[in-house]
Parts: C-alpha cells; sequence; structure tokens
C-alpha cells in the first residue's frame, strides 16, 4: 500500500491506468494540523466562518499524507451463462499510501534553483504531533523517502523565475546615490578597473578578478552591485562567475559557451520541474488533466526502457480520463477537499461560493460519505465515525464479491497504522460502497432491479443523485458544490441545518 519514492515513478505507470479503468476513487489526508493556531472556539459557527478558518489552516500547515483507493468493477465472463443470466462479477479496489514531502532534489542544479524561486513554511501543530505519534504515523517519513508535490500556481510562479528575463527592472535596480559612501566608492572603483581591462591590450589577462577591498569574501549585496554594474554599464558584454564564494571573475562572453550553458541549465531546470510536480501527476489524472507525455519524458530522462505497451496504456488512459473521470469520494471530506485544492492547484478563493464552483469544475462527481450516514440525523445523535461505521459494516454480507489487495495486517486482517491515509481511504471506500448499495435496494431506483451493481451503483442512480455534490461543513451545515457560483438568487448554494 505505501509507495515510497524508490518506487514511484515505476508505480506511476500502473496508478494512472488504474485511475482510468475505476468508476470510483475514494481520498484520505493527514495534515500537519487542522485548527488555527490560538483560534478560539466558535459557538455554532456559520459555513462561511469554517470555511474562513478552512483558509487559514490550508495556508499554515501541510499535506503530510495522501491516501488513495481505486475501485473498479470487473465482469465474470465465464459466469454468464444462458443458465445464469444475471450479470456476475467483483468490486476491485486497491488502495496506495503516499508520504507527502514538502522538500526540493536540491542535490540537482536544476533543484536547487527550483528550491531558490519557490519557497515553503513548514508547520507543525503539537496536538496534530500526539495524534500521529498515537497512531504510529512518522513524520520523518515524509522528509525521507516523501512523494514531491508542485501546485499550478507554485509551477507558474516556477516558470516566471526559472525562465523568465534575467534583466532587473527599474525598480529592482540599487539606487546608489542613496547609498552610504564606502557603497558608492566600491560602485565606482569597478566600474574604473572593468573600463582599464577592456582598454588593455589583447596580450593581458582574459578575466578580471573583483575582490572585497574591505578583505574577506564578498558579500551577496557586492555580488549583486557588480552584477548591476554589468547589466547598466556595459551593457551585459561581460560575465560574472562567483569564485569559492570569495572574489568575483569577470570574463568576455563568449556568445556560443553562453547558449550552451544557459541551455543546459534549461534542461536541468524543465527536468526538476517535471519530477517535482510527482503527485500531481495523479491529481492531474484525478480531473482529467494532462499527464501522458510528461510523465513519459521523466522515464525518458531518466533513460529507462519504456515498452511501447505502456507508453500507449498511458496516452490512453490520459484520453479516457479526458472524456470522464470517476466519481470522487470522501468521509467528511470538506477539509481533504480544501487541502487538495491549495496543495495541488493554488490557494483557496476568497468565499465559500467561490471554493464550491472552483472545485465542482474540477471535480464535478463528488460523494461525501459523512453525507450519506447522516442525512436524516439531528443534533442530538451520536456522531457517526468512519472507524465505527467500517467495523459495523466489515462483516456485513453483499449481493457481491468485494476483492482488495491489503498491505501489513495485525492477525491478518487490519493494518498496522489503523489511520494512515491509505488505509482511510479504502475504509471510506467500502464504507461507500455498502451504505449505497443499501440505498439502491430499498428505494427501488427505477435502474434495473435484477441488474448488476455495475449497472446501479451509478452517477445516474436516483440515490446517487440525492447525495450528489453535497458535502457536510462541521456541523454548520450542507454545501451544494453543484449550485455554488450560480448567478440566479434562487439557486442556494449553501443550506444551514445543524446535524
Amino acid at each position: 500500500m505505501s509507495v515510497p519514492l524508490s518506487r514511484f515513478w515505476a508505480k506511476l505507470a500502473e496508478i494512472l491506468p488504474e485511475i482510468a479503468s475505476a468508476s470510483y476513487v475514494a481520498i484520505d489526508f493527514e495534515m500537519t494540523g487542522i485548527e488555527p493556531h490560538n483560534a478560539p472556539p466558535l459557538q455554532r459557527p456559520t459555513m462561511e466562518q469554517l470555511y474562513d478558518r478552512a483558509k487559514q489552516v490550508t495556508a499554515t500547515f501541510n499535506v503530510l499524507q495522501f491516501g488513495l483507493t481505486c475501485i473498479s468493477y470487473e465482469k465474470d465472463a465465464a459466469a454468464n451463462t444462458k443458465e445464469n443470466s444475471e450479470p456476475q462479477g467483483k468490486f476491485q479496489s486497491r488502495s496506495y499510501n503516499f508520504n507527502v514531502s514538502p522538500m526540493f532534489d536540491t542535490d540537482s542544479n536544476g533543484g536547487a534553483a527550483l528550491a531558490r524561486v519557490l519557497d515553503r513554511t513548514l508547520t507543525l501543530s503539537y496536538k496534530t504531533l500526539m495524534f500521529l505519534s498515537k497512531n504510529r504515523i512518522r513524520i520523518e517519513d515524509a522528509y525521507d523517502g516523501g512523494i514531491p508535490y508542485l501546485s499550478r500556481s507554485e509551477e507558474a510562479r516556477a516558470v516566471a523565475g526559472l525562465f523568465g528575463s534575467n534583466k532587473r527592472s527599474e525598480s529592482e535596480l540599487i539606487d546608489v546615490d542613496e547609498m552610504q559612501e564606502e557603497t558608492k566608492r566600491f560602485y565606482a572603483d569597478v566600474i574604473k578597473n572593468i573600463q582599464k581591462w577592456e582598454s588593455d591590450p589583447p596580450s593581458q589577462e582574459s578575466y578580471l578578478n573583483i575582490k572585497n577591498p574591505h578583505d574577506g569574501p564578498m558579500s551577496r549585496f557586492q555580488r549583486r552591485l557588480v552584477y548591476q554594474i554589468l547589466e547598466t554599464e556595459f551593457e551585459s558584454k561581460y560575465h560574472a562567475a562567483v569564485k569559492e564564494d570569495y572574489f568575483m571573475q569577470i570574463t568576455k562572453r563568449d556568445d556560443e559557451v553562453e547558449e550552451k550553458t544557459k541551455g543546459d541549465a534549461h534542461r536541468q531546470r524543465h527536468k526538476a520541474l517535471l519530477k517535482q510536480r510527482g503527485l500531481r501527476y495523479i491529481v492531474e489524472a484525478l480531473v482529467g488533466g494532462e499527464f501522458a507525455e510528461d510523465v513519459l519524458q521523466i522515464y525518458d530522462l531518466g533513460d529507462s526502457l519504456i515498452e511501447k505497451p505502456v507508453k500507449d496504456k498511458l496516452r490512453d488512459s490520459e484520453a479516457k480520463l479526458k472524456t470522464k473521470t470517476p466519481i470522487l469520494v470522501g468521509h467528511n471530506m470538506f477539509l481533504d477537499l480544501c487541502f487538495l485544492y491549495a496543495t495541488f492547484f493554488e490557494p483557496l478563493p476568497d468565499t465559500l461560493d467561490g471554493f464550491g464552483h472552483s472545485i465542482h469544475k474540477l471535480f464535478p462527481r463528488i460523494l461525501d460519505t459523512k453525507h450519506i450516514l447522516t442525512h436524516d440525523d439531528h443534533e442530538m445523535m451520536a456522531p457517526k465515525i468512519l472507524d465505527d461505521i467500517f467495523l459495523e459494516l466489515e462483516e456485513k454480507k453483499m449481493p457481491f464479491a468485494i476483492e482488495h489487495k491489503q498491505s501489513s495486517t495485525v492477525n491478518g486482517r487490519h493494518p498496522v497504522n489503523a489511520h494512515q491515509a491509505g488505509h482511510d481511504s479504502y475504509k471510506t471506500s467500502m464504507v461507500f460502497l455498502k451504505e449505497m448499495w443499501k440505498h439502491v435496494e430499498s428505494e427501488g431506483d427505477i435502474f434495473p432491479k435484477h441488474g448488476g451493481p455495475d449497472t446501479r451503483l451509478v452517477w445516474e442512480s436516483p440515490s446517487f443523485q440525492k447525495f450528489a455534490n453535497k458535502i457536510r461543513i462541521g456541523n454548520a451545515g450542507l454545501c451544494d458544490l453543484s449550485a455554488a457560483g450560480s448567478s440566479s438568487k434562487d439557486e442556494v448554494a449553501v443550506k444551514e441545518e445543524p446535524v
């Protein structure tokens, strides 16, 4: 179930087609914190108040684990005979747990450049630390062997910083006239030394060394002044390189060498961007985005021998997902959706209505098992805890088989890390299948009574439509994502109702 970085890229070629073949995908996240620091308690908060809290939380904390369970239905052709007219088959589910790393690969030149352009604040709640420790979830696993990620908005910033013009704008230039006398003197002396050096006969040295006149290594400020001088006073005719952090060496610019160096740097940075996306390739698959060519490019850059059937499968998977994505399932998934959006797309929109509109555009088919379980409840009823419901339903006999790929277990049954995001996504998927089948069976859907689960557990079913795109926001109410962003005053995106 757990996929370390050492196996991620090889495994990705299997996971993406599984998403394309899945009818439903259940997700779950573990975060480094879920409450704003020292936030005062809210008495009967509104959904907008809880959304404002969620914006603070996603801007402060990070995703620690990403859990994914893909569910597909496989028909048994051999069992479908004239003697047995009812469709036969089974649901197959496969779960994955990814430790999510906020780190950049600074061992590579491209990764180091990316880290300089982007900055991330890493914050951990002590309450969360205690919860993770109790459930044997190691934070260290995210930093050592975790999978990287890069949001769409981060990538846009990175592209501008890594591949944009290096020429500084007027506002970025240092106004030397406003500096101290020592700075003015250094600036003037560097200009004079370069002018003298460039007027020397060709037999003289082909380089000029600039040192700190006050001894010691050159400061960042001095380096910045030298770069500015070359750009503004000498029209970038010369190249400056920092030597051992102690002095700068100026040489005449060789266009051919410069182009090769620039090309090499761009290739390294492009590769770093492709690899830093990491888990976002999975999320792009979930929203019907593009991923196949970039993933194949990573394999090519890594000198991996990818056979043509694998290439075709990735491209076919992307084409299929562009047409139709799986139903996204979660349990009490409001905060999961907030972190999903903030981690892989962009910071949360200003309003809950704006968030609902953006999420619905990305994920047009969402089901929240919390709403399915509590739609008839009132506020005096006991809470529906995922673990309890899962155990309650675990022994329930179903008219269809469910085959699941498990990982490490205790007594052959439950994984050791019961609150691992991958296992929580599995529990969510099982609760979803069994609860929704109960609704389909009891409510007499218009869909064929004697059809198999693949023809009845479908989005178009009236039972599904009753819960479609409605998510619980704490105890404040229900948010209808499909109505969010509507320009009609009669259409309400949020409904306040205590539970």
